[in-house]
């Protein structure tokens, strides 16, 4: 384990992604931080009800899902004030709600995504 393997310690993290392998791969990573991951969801609405039914730190989604956009998704979380990384192969410009939205492009460089998670946990 590297330096920061722990930075994510204590938080509950929901990630959502259409592509399981991805969403695998962010719920590893996370996992390997020392976060609780809620998921891997490939379905807003599961996510949603996820969102619930546990106190979310903070989440990981991806703009397009298998049931439709996150838009919905965002919106719960926002109600909830619940901070969250867009991670997706769209242009920012299109998935962005608000000019202050995190969007990060895929494929995430290794190490980023549990960085900027943090950073959006910490603001929260």
């Amino acid at each position: 384990m590297h330096g920061v393997a722990r930075e994510l310690a204590g938080t509950k993290v929901l990630v959502v992604d259409d592509d399981m392998l991805v969403a695998m791969d962010h719920a590893n990573q996370l996992n390997e931080s020392g976060a609780e991951v809620i998921g891997p969801f490939t379905m807003a609405s599961q996510a949603i009800d996820a969102l619930r039914a546990v106190d979310i730190d903070a989440a990981v989604i991806d703009f397009v899902l298998e049931d439709h956009t996150s838009a919905s998704l965002q919106e719960a979380l926002e109600r909830k004030r619940v901070p969250f990384i867009v991670v997706t192969g769209y242009p920012a410009v299109l998935v962005r709600r608000d000019p202050r939205q995190l969007v990060l492009s895929k494929p995430v460089p290794r190490g980023e995504l549990c960085s900027r998670v943090r950073a959006a946990f910490l603001r929260k």
